[in-house]
């Protein structure tokens, strides 16, 4: 947890996780899964020194027409289609955890990614996008001309 009067910086939410699950109980997650159910493909965002690379779970995408990638306002927009690959009734499902159906993903992007050069690639059930990042503001010398 975050020391009392410090707000900048980010709640613990994995500590916070384990202890429910720990007073809770092992069904405590599923329970909530349940009641506010994901609405979209899980996403990673880590950043190197030279790119953002988001990671989105798209799991049995069969073509380029179920996704689509798309940049606005400073920030990424990941919308799709995930279709079920079982055909079920609802009466049917005992545990239902992962997301099937429309979604939309909105990811707001730092200033210095460089979104004309970003490029995406699908592979094992992963959409995996890359967006290089100019390099650090710092000081920057101005050369001074002299007449």
């Amino acid at each position: 947890m975050n020391p009392p009067g410090n707000r900048s910086s980010k709640p613990d939410w994995k500590g916070l996780s384990a202890q429910a699950g720990d007073v809770l109980g092992p069904e405590f997650w599923q329970d909530i899964a349940s009641i506010i159910p994901l609405t979209g493909p899980r996403v990673d965002m880590y950043e190197t020194p030279q790119e953002l690379v988001v990671v989105a779970e798209v799991p049995g995408l069969s073509s380029p027409e179920n996704i689509q990638l798309s940049f606005r306002d400073q920030s990424l927009l990941i919308r799709g289609m995930l279709v079920r690959p079982y055909q079920v009734s609802d009466e049917q499902m005992r545990l239902s955890e992962r997301y099937f159906g429309n979604f939309e993903r909105v990811i707001r992007l730092p200033g210095r990614a460089l979104t004309d050069q970003m490029r995406a690639q699908y592979h094992n059930g992963l959409l995996i996008i890359r967006i290089p990042l100019a390099p650090p503001d710092g000081e920057k010398v101005i050369p001074i001309q002299f007449t």
